[in-house]
């Protein structure tokens, strides 16, 4: 049977799952209300709370979902409880259709600063996004809203968003979606594109387009880490979520393997070293002086890693790869307890410092990877629990969702 869901048995699934897999045809409640529907059993309270869902490979380090998507949206007219229902009783069939994790379906629904002052009428819990760096000059998306769906089949987010889509229309305004995969053999398969050179250079093994892994078990904040603790937001968290360009062409054509290991790493790393890792990325943040000093180089990883809270990373990374508008890129997607956590990471990147310590080195020039990625947008959302997910902070929202 095909995932493709019409408005009425996407909705008014309230049954939910019946023999075979199909939807139970119920109509949609009467013009006094929609009816909200049971969610299944187990559920995290956090929307972020993925990580138990997700394999590990051999040193226990977790495998993302293959799949993403990240579905933005505007707030439709003036959203009362009809339209907090109807957000929550779609979100909820999806729930009830799809098993929590990336065999089924994984997804977060978060808010954007415009959301919070000019529909709920609130300060935004937020800051509006910003530049964080003197070499880029990204567009700041005012989305109300985002849809992050994950799973490790891509047909079935085709057919998610295309039902979330025209399930929500009148309360939410589909503005864009971005695509993009993660995992050993994707990116090598999507390599003949614009910001690639020739030559198939990408590694099978690779789970990203640079070449290496991302996601070792002690370069992420854990989804405690980056949980709110207090407020109105508590047991939600932020996200940050940018739109890079790649340009790789002197990354495979100019720099040996060597010396892309020094740019991702750290200087003082080889490519053997590299190969070993198993559960941190880092190359030593407390080396990064004595190694700018001695190399002209600075890695991705060891500027990064200065950015830490007792030893621990600020953020949880959730970013993916993309061939959005024939070119490579990246989406990446960040949690943190605060907007101002990732902040602190993105300047840690920079380097900005490490001009002043050889000459050898430039805001982007033997400075990581800065180089080779170029912020197209940026955007800073709130994700709340799952229980307020629906227009967070709206007006009679707790009596829409009884």
């Amino acid at each position: 049977m095909s995932d493709r869901l019409t408005r009425r048995r996407f909705i008014g699934a309230a049954a939910g799952l019946v023999a075979g897999g199909s939807l139970v045809k119920t109509a949609l409640a009467a013009a006094d209300g929609i009816h909200l529907g049971q969610q299944p059993a187990g559920l995290p309270d956090r929307q972020h709370a993925w990580q138990s869902t997700l394999a590990a490979d051999e040193h226990g380090n977790a495998i993302a979902p293959k799949f993403d998507r990240l579905i933005f949206f505007d707030v439709a007219g003036h959203p009362g409880q009809s339209s907090i229902r109807t957000l929550e009783a779609t979100l909820r069939s999806l729930e009830r259709r799809y098993p929590w994790g990336p065999k089924g379906l994984l997804f977060t629904v978060g808010w954007g600063p415009a959301y919070f002052k000019t529909i709920a009428g609130v300060a935004s819990p937020v800051p509006e996004p910003t530049a964080l760096s003197d070499f880029e000059l990204p567009t700041f998306d005012r989305y109300h809203a985002v849809i992050h769906l994950a799973a490790d089949d891509e047909r079935r987010l085709a057919h998610v968003e295309a039902g979330l889509v025209e399930n929500v229309r009148g309360v939410l305004a589909h503005r864009e979606t971005r695509t993009g995969f993660t995992g050993a053999g994707l990116p090598a398969a999507r390599q003949v594109v614009n910001g690639i050179p020739s030559g198939d250079p990408v590694p099978t093994s690779a789970p990203l387009f640079m070449g290496f892994k991302s996601g070792l078990r002690k370069n992420q904040a854990s989804e405690s880490d980056v949980t709110i603790a207090s407020g109105a937001l508590a047991g939600g968290t932020t996200m940050h979520v940018s739109y890079m360009r790649l340009r790789l062409d002197s990354w495979y054509d100019v720099l040996d393997e060597r010396e892309r290991v020094a740019r991702m790493y750290g200087p003082e790393l080889t490519p053997r070293d590299v190969a070993r890792l198993t559960d941190d990325a880092r190359g030593d943040p407390g080396r990064y002086r004595q190694d700018a000093l001695r190399y002209g180089v600075v890695g991705h990883s060891q500027t990064s890693a200065r950015a830490r809270r007792k030893g621990r990373p600020l953020i949880l990374r959730r970013d993916f790869d993309t061939i959005d508008d024939g070119v490579a890129g990246l989406h990446f997607v960040a949690l943190q307890r605060s907007i101002a956590d990732f902040v602190a990471t993105r300047k840690a990147m920079n380097a900005s410092s490490a001009a002043t310590l050889n000459p050898a080195i430039t805001d982007t020039v033997n400075n990581g990877i800065n180089e080779f990625i170029f912020v197209l947008r940026r955007a800073n959302f709130a994700v709340p629990p799952r229980a307020t997910r629906s227009f967070p902070l709206l007006p009679g929202q707790a009596a829409a969702l009884r």
